[in-house]
């Protein structure tokens, strides 16, 4: 029983993927011819009333052979079901014979029988769902048809032996030895077989197939009505199809366990995409947008570097992260400064200050003369922090030293000022340790002034506020408090 409910289980996935494959939109998807068209030919046996025996062929008077041929269309709905509509053209004959009764009209006599079935058959490639080999495509199928359709048929009885031999008994549908030979009597039909079927190329296939067709309704293939057996015929034929379309693959030939593996195989890779972070954002690969993010930096949720002030530059590499909406940056992610004034040109209100000009926190010109050298705090606040990473005093290129290049050009244009250089850290850490980091991040910047520029030591004060004094009170900007402020005193 359970391994019945299993092939039960496995036949309805395969058919299911079988199904699934024509629907699924992949980027290696086969396109596959589903028509084909074929002629038949073969031979019949009848099964009724006027039979002989129940075993053994059935053999017509007058050399009146059994047999018949036609056409059919088939489509390939997938690789294990099809359908196909048959035409067959064809003739049986039988006979009955007795010695008791000699002069019964329903024994000793024969009959000859020209008929046309055509049905509408469903087939089932029930090999497909039992092949071993689950790497190559089949070169032969066998499958199983059954189906529902009519037969028009007129047939002729007559006497077997004795004086009145050859004499015309009875005709369906005519009411005399001479009828029309155009009326038919139409039946029912139900047929049911199996055949097996071998590809020849890409194109052609020849095969083999036998089906029994019953008629349960109407009784009259053999001119007999209400004999107590059932009129039915088989068909033994072999056949030859022809595919019909440009494609190189037919659907029927497709082995549906390769389709299959390959699912299982896409799954299975699925599955370890899920477990892998190759670049240990937090973000698995199969949905990491941005594969080799640096490590220990912030991402979104589809693994893209975090850019806070979205200009285009990750906040790893931004040098000014918190960049004005809009304002255009360089490569750093610093905000262009077409002047060179110091002040970035979002915030510029006089873009085309002269060189070596001082200005003040919006861009403009600074008159020291006019102002008695009372402007000094407008300059400091065109000056821009610095800024350093995690628990360190060292003065990084990237983030520092245009801006202290700034600074250096207000106390040089300033020869009697003096700058006031103050360290701050974040509140990661003993608050002692802080307000230490914060002074040697002021003597670093200090330090990279008097050897770069050769500005004296003693006009700077060095300061530190250590966590007390932040700029930002979230976590996910603490780095703006590592920074160091420049005030002109």
């Amino acid at each position: 029983m359970k391994k019945s409910l299993l092939f039960v289980a496995l036949s309805v996935l395969i058919v299911g993927t079988s199904f699934g494959q024509d629907e699924a939109k992949t980027k290696t998807k086969k396109k596959f011819n589903y028509f084909s068209i074929g002629l038949h030919g073969g031979w019949t046996q009848f099964y009724g009333d006027l039979r002989q025996y129940d075993y053994g062929f059935t053999q017509a008077k007058h050399d009146v052979n059994n047999g018949g041929g036609g056409l059919f269309v088939d489509y390939q709905l997938n690789s294990v079901v099809g359908f196909r509509g048959n035409l067959l053209l064809g003739t049986l004959g039988g006979s009955k014979r007795t010695i008791n009764n000699p002069n019964s009209v329903d024994q000793n006599v024969y009959f000859n029988t020209f008929f046309i079935d055509y049905t509408l058959n469903a087939t089932v490639n029930f090999i497909n769902l039992m092949y071993s080999d689950r790497t190559k495509d089949r070169l032969f199928t066998a499958y199983l048809v059954g189906g529902v359709g009519f037969t028009s048929s007129r047939t002729r009885k007559f006497r077997l032996n004795g004086p009145n031999a050859d004499d015309w008994v009875r005709s369906e549908p005519f009411n005399n030895k001479d009828g029309e030979e155009s009326k038919f009597t139409t039946s029912l039909i139900i047929p049911a077989g199996i055949g097996i079927k071998f590809r020849l190329s890409k194109r052609f296939d020849l095969g083999m197939e036998y089906t029994q067709r019953f008629a349960p309704v109407g009784d009259k293939l053999d001119g007999t009505v209400g004999g107590g057996q059932m009129d039915s015929y088989g068909y033994f034929n072999v056949f030859a199809a022809i595919k019909i379309g440009k494609q190189t693959h037919a659907k029927e030939w497709v082995n549906p366990f390769q389709a299959l593996n390959q699912n299982m195989a896409n799954l299975q890779a699925n599955v370890d995409g899920l477990a892998q972070d190759a670049d240990g954002d937090g973000v698995s690969d199969i949905f990491d947008k941005e594969e080799n993010s640096p490590a220990d930096i912030a991402v979104d949720g589809s693994g893209r570097s975090l850019d806070t002030d979205g200009d285009g530059v990750p906040d790893y590499l931004d040098a000014d992260p918190f960049t004005n909406k809009g304002a255009r940056v360089d490569e750093n992610g610093k905000e262009l400064d077409s002047d060179s004034d110091g002040v970035a040109d979002s915030q510029d209100i006089e873009p085309n200050t002269e060189a070596g000009a001082l200005v003040n926190f919006q861009g403009k010109t600074i008159n020291l003369e006019a102002t008695g050298g009372e402007s000094t705090a407008s300059v400091s606040g065109s000056l821009h922090s610095i800024y350093f990473k995690v628990n360190s005093a060292r003065i990084d290129y990237w983030s520092s030293y245009d801006r202290l290049a700034e600074v250096a050009k207000v106390m040089k244009a300033n020869k009697n000022a003096k700058m006031k250089v103050t360290g701050s850290a974040d509140k990661t850490g003993a608050e002692d340790y802080n307000t230490t980091l914060g002074e040697k991040r002021a003597q670093a910047a200090i330090d990279h002034l008097v050897k770069i520029y050769g500005i004296d030591a003693g006009r700077f004060t060095i300061a530190s506020e250590g966590e007390n004094n932040p700029l930002s009170i979230t976590d996910e900007a603490l780095n703006v408090n590592r920074r160091v402020d420049f005030i002109l005193q």
